[in-house]
């Protein structure tokens, strides 16, 4: 079934969305509306009354950063900055990884394959895999002299996605959780103006010329990103009900508390792709966590949705 979000005004806030809210607990429904819907839409896992109820109450927020916040890949605009052949092998480690995370592979039908082992990425290595991947492409980038300026200026090639500034200004406090690059983060935040922002990220070192020459060895991967959140929650004070994380892709359940407002964005021209990931369980290692997807290219939907929640549950 479907309630509708309806557009109105209250204390002078107009919601411009018409958004409709799919209420289904079942992830085979999800499936359903995500192959039937041509429109942007909120897919809760709760019912309706509950879900403003809920969002009425956030007062602070955890984002994801590529994918999320930005409609880039800090990852990619960081490997155009490189030549060519050191472009390709970044590309190879990180199209690997993405291949291979949360998919269970064919067994080799002999252990003297040479890649018996390798060619599967199991749950139980994905940290180990992901501090290699970093020591490989931090390497890289000392190989191609990347500097911190170089570094600093990839924000001009993340565009924020409609409604990220918004959002970000709407809670308070809030932090950026990311298995991406601290500076490119910090400096995105600061170009558009979003000040007193936490950033948790990996954090690149720089040798006295200023090319890159490693990073901190206290990583922010996948799994991490719930340390992350748990300190952010313990220094602040802020209660699991009160916060809202969002994010895009399966690696981001590692912040979502039990108890939180937890959104995956599923933008348009991604849909077909998530939704594979959905047929094949890659998304089930975080159904039970999510309070609802929201379909869309923009975060707007979800800021308006958070606006009435508190203008018609305020306490």
């Amino acid at each position: 079934m479907f309630l509708t979000l309806i557009v109105s005004s209250v204390k002078f806030n107009v919601w411009r969305f018409l958004v409709h809210i799919h209420v289904t607990p079942k992830l085979e429904d999800a499936i359903v509306l995500l192959e039937g819907t041509s429109s942007d839409c909120l897919i809760s896992l709760v019912p309706e009354d509950e879900l403003m109820r809920r969002a009425a109450r956030i007062t602070a927020g955890a984002f994801d950063f590529d994918g999320t916040l930005t409609t880039g890949s800090q990852w990619r605009a960081i490997d155009d900055l490189m030549p060519e052949v050191l472009r390709e092998l970044g590309s190879q480690n990180r199209d690997w990884y993405w291949s291979h995370l949360h998919k269970i592979g064919n067994l080799p039908a002999s252990v003297l394959d040479p890649d018996w082992f390798h060619s599967d990425l199991h749950e139980g290595n994905q940290k180990v895999a992901e501090g290699a991947w970093i020591a490989e492409t931090i390497s890289l980038y000392r190989q191609a002299g990347l500097t911190r300026r170089d570094i600093e200026d990839v924000w001009l090639a993340l565009p924020q996605r409609e409604g990220a500034c918004d959002l970000l200004e709407l809670v308070d406090p809030r932090v950026v959780i990311s298995f991406g690059v601290e500076q490119v983060i910090l400096s995105w935040l600061q170009n558009l103006q979003v000040v007193d922002t936490a950033v948790a990220a990996l954090r690149l070192k720089f040798n006295e010329e200023g090319v890159v020459s490693g990073c901190h060895i206290n990583l922010v991967v996948s799994e991490t990103k719930q340390f992350a959140a748990d300190r952010f929650r313990q220094i602040t004070g802020v209660a699991e009900d009160q916060l809202l994380v969002v994010g895009d892709s399966v690696v981001d359940v590692h912040m979502m508390h039990p108890r939180g407002f937890n959104i995956l964005i599923v933008p348009r021209a991604e849909a077909d792709k998530k939704l594979a990931g959905f047929r094949t369980n890659g998304i089930g290692v975080m159904w039970d966590r999510l309070t609802a997807i929201l379909v869309s290219d923009s975060l707007q939907p979800l800021v308006e949705l958070i606006e009435r929640a508190r203008a018609t549950h305020a306490t």
